[in-house]
């Protein structure tokens, strides 16, 4: 029979194991290779979130929507967590945001035999352009509402389209033209073309955000351990492999 210190240490492990083995639902945007990779659960950003809530003892639990849709599930308090949340007011208490987890860049390329010139704004009007989804939306200043170009959700043919010579510049975030680089690259039996990289903004930081005070906390705990132990770089490095092939980079914010 065991005896009073025995269950008093069976007690405290069950307790543990249930006040820190928590569940966290989080809401992802889809189609976001290789930062967001619903398939198997993974990307950079996904198993950074996740890694460093398993640092803190919980389970990070994803569910996946239209990026545009993200807020609004947030919102209704459906979920514990979001990737990240759009908002001009981040000093709401509604919610809490955790530290940056990654950076998106939107950068525009080129072709570099063509040798395109984009200097300001208005050097966009000669050229066609192909973005990602409501590009307008992000900038205003180098896409105004009077400036036609094609969008796509399927960003590998941002990749396929620019190689092929049928659009002038893509606008892209370069992480995620990076990886369908690499992917379009592997389908076809031919030469890849060098391109050009005109940086025209600085990256975006994104912080995931969090229902609980609690859980922000924790989770910036588990993130600090994870750069101390090494594993988010090697998280990066092994995803996002620096494999562009870029011969040409113009940096218009210096």
């Amino acid at each position: 029979m065991p005896n009073v210190k025995q269950v008093t240490t069976l007690f405290f492990l069950l307790f543990s194991v249930n006040g820190y083995c928590e569940k966290v639902i989080m809401v992802f945007g889809q189609s976001l290779a290789p930062y967001i990779i619903e398939k198997d659960n993974s990307g950079v950003e996904l198993l950074i979130i996740k890694e460093a809530l398993a640092h803190e003892g919980h389970e990070l639990v994803p569910v996946y929507t239209q990026l545009a849709k993200v807020a609004f599930i947030f919102n209704q308090g459906k979920v514990d967590a979001a990737h990240r949340y759009i908002t001009k007011d981040k000093s709401s208490n509604k919610f809490f945001y955790g530290d940056v987890t990654v950076e998106y860049h939107d950068v525009f390329f080129s072709l570099d035999d063509r040798n395109i010139k984009l200097e300001k704004p208005s050097d966009l009007a000669e050229y066609s352009l192909l973005s990602f989804q409501d590009a307008k939306d992000h900038y205003p200043k180098w896409l105004p509402e009077s400036y036609e170009y094609s969008q796509t959700s399927a960003q590998i043919n941002q990749v396929k389209l620019l190689q092929l010579g049928l659009v002038d510049i893509v606008l892209s975030d370069k992480n995620i033209f990076n990886y369908n680089s690499v992917r379009y690259r592997e389908s076809v039996d031919k030469k890849f073309k060098n391109m050009r990289m005109h940086i025209f903004t600085s990256p975006y930081k994104y912080n995931p955000v969090f229902q609980s005070k609690k859980m922000a906390v924790e989770f910036n705990r588990g993130l600090s351990k994870l750069k101390k132990t090494g594993r988010y770089a090697e998280i990066i490095s092994k995803i996002m492999k620096k494999d562009i092939s870029i011969t040409n980079t113009v940096d218009l914010t210096l």
